[in-house]
Formats: structure tokens, C-alpha cells, sequence
């Protein structure tokens, strides 16, 4: 039985044998036409696709390894390409190893590509220009480009590829990457190291890239993690990638460390489809993993700007929209570097590495008139990928403002943006609110509701001559609904209203003169003639109509005056209009004259109006004609500075049209 397998197997090998040599010597005779017209009528068949090689084909014999030369390979693309050829390669030089395909191996012991233009697209999630319908029921193409094991890859023991072009497109996600190699080499012994340089573009933007790892017996080797080293640069973008893949043919198992840096983190869309907003400098490193479909940067650390920042992140790409959810927080953060959030461009600091674009964008905005953001809005971004970020600060570096923390949570679902919350502590009060951005549309859609509770006033000139001479509780809301392309089209184009409230608190004529308000002669009606004047209540509610911001109420109730005005600020072009008017309570003062607020919010103007004065009135007079709508602005004195204030007070005089203490004759 031993001797018929035997034998059988003796027979077998030598009829392969004869098969092998008989094919070879086919070739070797046969003509460089006869060949080709073979191979492009056969490989066309099986492919489904047009197969040609144009120039000539070339053996120069050797029985042990013979020297295989092709030229002028092409394969054809599939329709609504731009490009008519999916690969198309000047030449192809190779020896192989007859005797190792008796043992079902293909072994080459060196190959060179020269100027390979490979080109892959994908136009939507079942139209893909690598699928072969003619194979795809048997998996050869999959198997071909994807072996099942690292051992199934062949065996080359060196590789080199000259002045190749790879393209990658996917509609799906409006990616474009052209990659041009002009140099790629490897070897199969464990001390030929893979090294690859090029350049390319993505998404229009340039980028030169070089990574190095293992030799090529070690992607053959399932047994060990496959070492690789990637240095990508995209203008002042910067990653470097340093670690091991359990299956770098499958792109699997990656551990690795992340190193970014940069002068914006906005540019990382460029190569993650991840919206970011503009930001300062920043270098951020982490450990960078990926399993199935899932890459996480965890344990991440770094700077943005002067701010801290550390956190966890998780990138889904299982889906033809990515989702990325992190939660991140900072020990300090500096209100300067979050400018990007509003439209507009973090100011670059002393000694900070900006690009010239940057710095162009940043003097441009001070060279501006305007002082609301008018940067564009960028919808593909937003629609780009969805995301889940929550972002916590314990305190918040903001010159002038006493911020203590900030809790924060970006929710963006196809094309639409939730912030909220959106909290922020400030003075020992909050401001705290949502915001929603819906970028499905042309011209978005902005709503935003926010309030103000409880900021204590003396907080602000904290460590200042002021502080010991101002005091009271702030309030308010604001509630606005907008269309634009940028924050300063959305606030043109608002409606709603906006409302602060002021209660028990006191303010500095010196605090005044500070400012530089040239009120004159009007100072003291304002003020008196003290180093501090109490404010009962102050109540500011306006409308807001087609951008325009008209005063509903505009009171204070001081010591010394019962002060009411006028406003009215045109969002889309930013000019003011406002008109301050006091009704002394002092008999010593018997005249006075408004006060005139021009200009536009960036550079307002403030005059006297010298040639306006009026006869002494009642002082509650003005209360009574400006405290008309008590309906409207009752809820946020209540939720601002609470009920059983000073303007509760104000308010319930006002209701019963008691008069408050009036000047005498």
C-alpha cells in the first residue's frame, strides 16, 4: 500500500513537473505577441476588466531562477472614473524561484516596480473600483490583496518600487489622497529594514511622509508584532507614529505612540475628517491603538496654546460617517485659545511658532471695524463626521473676568451641533445654557438660550482700588434665533431678547473716570458726588427684531438718582443709538443732561448732550413710564438675583405706583 501511495505520489510529482517546465518553455519560445494577446484576452476574462501589456515581455533563462522583464501593464478602470487606467506600471523585473512552486510557494528573490500608478475609488458604500465581480464570488481578489495569514504573503527576499503614484478617492467622505513614492525598499532578511518617502496631497493639501519598519520576512512572520515608524508632515502639521501591528497586512492589532503637533488643531481634518476649531500652537502624545474598526487615543496629554489639556479619545470608522467620542479636561485653561469656538482667530502670542496665514487672519480681525466674528462657517465640516466631546476646566485663565470652571458637552449629529450644557462659573455665580448650530442647511441655523445667575460684581476688580467700592448680584438671559453663515450674520439676522439685572449693589464714580467716559458735568447727577453710589436695582431688557436690539427697560434705581434710557443696537451693521437720561432725588442739583451713546460697538462714542436739560421731576416718574412690561422681566430677576432682592422691591413700587422719595422744591 506504502509503495502504491508512493509511487502515485512519485508520478504525481513528475507529471507537475513536466507541467512546470512545459509551461516555462512556452513561454520562453513563444513570441512577445502571442504572449500578450494570452494574457490580455485571459486576464481580461477573469478580471471582468480590460488587462493589456503593451510593450515587450522578456525571459533571460536560468534553471534555477530565471529574470523575468514586463512592460506597459495596464488595467483598465471601471466607468464614471475620471481616470481611464485603475493601474498602469512602465515595468516589472523579477526572478523567481522555479523549484519552490513544487512546494507551493512563490518565492521571488528580488523584484522591482518601476513608475506604478495605482488608483483606487470608491464612489459609494457598493461601488468600489478594486471589486472584481468576474472573481469576487471565489474571493481571489480579496485573497490576492488581503492574505488570510501574514504566511500567505509571498516570499521576497528584496523589493523596490521607483517613482510610483498611489491614489486614493472616497466620495463617500470626500477623501482625496495621491501619494508619490520615490523610493520604497525592503528586504527579507531580518536586518532589511522597509523604508518608504514620498510626498502627496490630501485634500488639496500637500504633505511628504516617511515611514520605516521590519524587514519583509518579518510581515511574513505571524509570530511577532510588525515594528513601524511613520513621520507624516502637512504644512506646520506634524505626527509621528512609533510602535508595532500585531497584522500590518490587515492594518490590524495597531499599539503605538502618537505624537501631534502643530499651529492649529483645525488642520487635523485634513487627516482625520474630525471638525476641529481654529486653535494656538499645540503638541499633544498619547497611546494610539486600533481594534476592528475602533481607534482610541487614550491617556493623551498635552498643550493647546497656554491651556492643558489630557483626555481619552474613540474614532468609529465602521460606518460611512465616522463618530468620535472623547472626554477631555484641563487643569487651566486660557479663554484666549478658545476664540476659535466663535469664528474667530486665537490672537498669536510672543515667541509662538504661527503661520503666516494665521497671523494675516489675526491682524486682520484687529484691523477690522467690526467686532463680531465674521469668519464662514465651514458646513462640510460639520457634516463631515459626528461626535460626542465633553470638555471640563477646573479654572479658567481669563485677564479681568474671574472664571473658575467650565463643563461643556459638543454633541454633533448629521450636520447638526447641541452644545449642552454649555456652563461656565463665573464671579461664584454661572452662566449656563445651550446652543444649536444646524448646518444641514445652505445658511445655517443658530439658536441659542443662555442665563445668567448670581455673579457678584465685586469679583470683577478683585486685587483693584475698586473692589472695596463695588458690590452687587448680576443676572440675566439671553435668547436669540438667527440664520447666517458666520456668528456676525446670525446675530445680524436675530430675534429674541436679552436681559441683565443688577440688585444691592454700589459703583465708583472713580471707576468711571477710569474708563475714560467723558460724562462731564453729568457725572454726579449719575453718581453724586460720593466715592460710591448704591444701586438698588438697575433692569436692562431689550428685544431683538431682525438683528436690530431695541430697550423694553433700561432703569436704575440709585441713592442719588432714578437714571432711565434708550437703546437701540444695530447687530448687522454694529452702530448705537443710546439716549441716558436721571431724575435727580438731591434738592442741590437742579438741573441735568443726557447722556449720548454713538459709534459702533468696537469704538463707541460717549458725549453730554450740554444743550438738553429739563426741569426737575418726581423721581419715580421715570419708573413708572419704563417699568411698564413688569410681566417680562419678573422671571429673570427672580432666577438672577432672586426674588427677595432690592428690585423685587422696585418692582412691587412700581406694580402699586407708590412714589419713591422725590426731590424737593
Amino acid at each position: 500500500m506504502k509503495s502504491s501511495l508512493k509511487c502515485i505520489l512519485l508520478w504525481f510529482g513528475a507529471g507537475l513537473l513536466i507541467l512546470i517546465l512545459g509551461s516555462v518553455i512556452f513561454i520562453l519560445f513563444a513570441s512577445d505577441h502571442f504572449l500578450r494577446q494570452v494574457a490580455g484576452e485571459k486576464g481580461s476574462a477573469k478580471l471582468g476588466r480590460g488587462l493589456s501589456i503593451d510593450g515587450p515581455i522578456k525571459i533571460n533563462w536560468d534553471w534555477a531562477k530565471p529574470e523575468v522583464h514586463l512592460s506597459g501593464l495596464h488595467i483598465t478602470n471601471i466607468g464614471g472614473s475620471k481616470d481611464p487606467n485603475m493601474v498602469q506600471i512602465d515595468n516589472i523585473d523579477f526572478h523567481i524561484k522555479i523549484w519552490k512552486l513544487l512546494e507551493g510557494q512563490l518565492n521571488l528573490p528580488d523584484i522591482t516596480i518601476t513608475r506604478p500608478i495605482i488608483i483606487l475609488e470608491k464612489f459609494d458604500p457598493q461601488t468600489k473600483n478594486w471589486d472584481f465581480p468576474a472573481v469576487s464570488q471565489a474571493n481571489v481578489a480579496t485573497h490576492a490583496a488581503l492574505p488570510t495569514h501574514r504566511g500567505n504573503f509571498p516570499i521576497i527576499d528584496q523589493l523596490t518600487i521607483i517613482d510610483g503614484k498611489l491614489t486614493y478617492r472616497d466620495k463617500t467622505k470626500d477623501v482625496d489622497v495621491t501619494l508619490d513614492i520615490s523610493t520604497a525598499s525592503g528586504g527579507g532578511g531580518d536586518e532589511g529594514a522597509f523604508t518608504l518617502n514620498g510626498k502627496g496631497a490630501l485634500q488639496n493639501k500637500t504633505f511628504i511622509m516617511h515611514a520605516q519598519g521590519g524587514s519583509l520576512a518579518m510581515l511574513r512572520n505571524g509570530g511577532e508584532k510588525y515594528p513601524l515608524h511613520l513621520h507624516v508632515e502637512m504644512g506646520t502639521t506634524i505626527a509621528d507614529v512609533d510602535g508595532t501591528f500585531d497584522d500590518p497586512v490587515k492594518m490590524e492589532g495597531i499599539d503605538t505612540k502618537l505624537d501631534l503637533r502643530g499651529d492649529s488643531m483645525a488642520n487635523l481634518f485634513y487627516l482625520t475628517l474630525i471638525p476641529l476649531p481654529p486653535t494656538p500652537t499645540y503638541q499633544l502624545s498619547g497611546h494610539l491603538l486600533k481594534k476592528g474598526d475602533l481607534w482610541t487615543f487614550e491617556n493623551f496629554k498635552g498643550k493647546v496654546g497656554n491651556s492643558d489639556l489630557e483626555g481619552n479619545l474613540d474614532y468609529d470608522i465602521s460606518k460611512d460617517r465616522g463618530f468620535m467620542k472623547a472626554a477631555l479636561t484641563s487643569k487651566l485653561l486660557d479663554m484666549k485659545d478658545l476664540a476659535g469656538f466663535t469664528g474667530a482667530t486665537p490672537a498669536p502670542r510672543p515667541g509662538e511658532k504661527t503661520s503666516a496665514t494665521q497671523i494675516a487672519k489675526a491682524q486682520k480681525e484687529k484691523a477690522s471695524p467690526r467686532l463680531l466674528p465674521d469668519m464662514p462657517l465651514d458646513l462640510s465640516r460639520l457634516r463631515a463626521t459626528d461626535m460626542d466631546v465633553t470638555l471640563k476646566a477646573e479654572k479658567i485663565l481669563a485677564p479681568g473676568v474671574p472664571m473658575d470652571n467650565m463643563n461643556v458637552r459638543f454633541n454633533l449629529r448629521d450636520g447638526v451641533l447641541r452644545i449642552d450644557p454649555l456652563e461656565f462659573g463665573i464671579a461664584s455665580g454661572k452662566i449656563g445654557g445651550s446652543l444649536v448650530l444646524d448646518g444641514t442647511k445652505n445658511i445655517p441655523h443658530a439658536e441659542t438660550d443662555l442665563s445668567i445667575t448670581h455673579m457678584k460684581l465685586k469679583q470683577f476688580f478683585a486685587g483693584t482700588q475698586f473692589e472695596p467700592l463695588s458690590a452687587g448680584l448680576i443676572g440675566g438671559n439671553f435668547h436669540l434665533v438667527g440664520d447666517g453663515k458666520s456668528v456676525a450674520e446670525v446675530l445680524g439676522a436675530s430675534d429674541g431678547h436679552v436681559g441683565f439685572v443688577m440688585s444691592g449693589g454700589t459703583i465708583s464714580q472713580l471707576l468711571v473716570d477710569a474708563a475714560g467716559l467723558d460724562i462731564g458735568k453729568a457725572a454726579p447727577i449719575l453718581l453724586g458726588n460720593d466715592k460710591a453710589t448704591a444701586i438698588r436695582c438697575a433692569v436692562a431688557d431689550f428685544g431683538v427684531t431682525n438683528g436690530l436690539l431695541e430697550s423694553k427697560v433700561f432703569v436704575f434705581d440709585t441713592t442719588i438718582s432714578n437714571i432711565a434710557g434708550t437703546a437701540h443696537v444695530n447687530l448687522k451693521d454694529e452702530s448705537i443709538d443710546v439716549k441716558i437720561e436721571a431724575e435727580p432725588k438731591s434738592p442741590t442739583i437742579t438741573a441735568h443732561a443726557p447722556i449720548i451713546v454713538t459709534g459702533v460697538l468696537k469704538h463707541p462714542s460717549v458725549s453730554v448732550d450740554l444743550k438738553e436739560t429739563t426741569g426737575r421731576a418726581a423721581g419715580a416718574a421715570i419708573l413708572s413710564v419704563f417699568l411698564t412690561p413688569i410681566a417680562a422681566i419678573i422671571p429673570f430677576i427672580e432666577t438672577g438675583v432672586g426674588k427677595d432682592s432690592d428690585c423685587g422691591a422696585l418692582i412691587a413700587q412700581a406694580k402699586g405706583q407708590a412714589s419713591l422719595p422725590a426731590a424737593k422744591p
